[in-house]
């Protein structure tokens, strides 16, 4: 059941990707500092959400590790006080 679920959703969002896809084929123009190119507005958004989850995982993982040092040394001191 829940890899049915799994495959569902999976093939709902490359339905969704598909027909975002082919609505924002429109070529726009990008200027930064002296550097101009044009591309296509999907690849546009699709590269700024990619380098927005590479970020956000550069910055989070440092506080998983952190919490999760935290969490086994608690579950030390659990364990040692029962």
């Amino acid at each position: 059941m829940k890899q049915t679920t799994y495959i569902i959703l999976t093939i709902i969002t490359l339905i969704f990707i598909v027909v975002f896809t082919l609505q924002n084929t429109s070529e726009v123009s990008i200027a930064i500092l002296f550097w101009n190119t044009k591309t296509s507005l999907a690849l546009l958004i699709f590269s700024l959400f990619s380098l927005g989850m590479i970020i956000a995982i550069f910055i989070l993982t440092p506080i998983i590790i952190a919490l999760k040092s935290t969490l086994k040394k608690d579950k030390k001191i659990i364990s040692e006080l029962q």
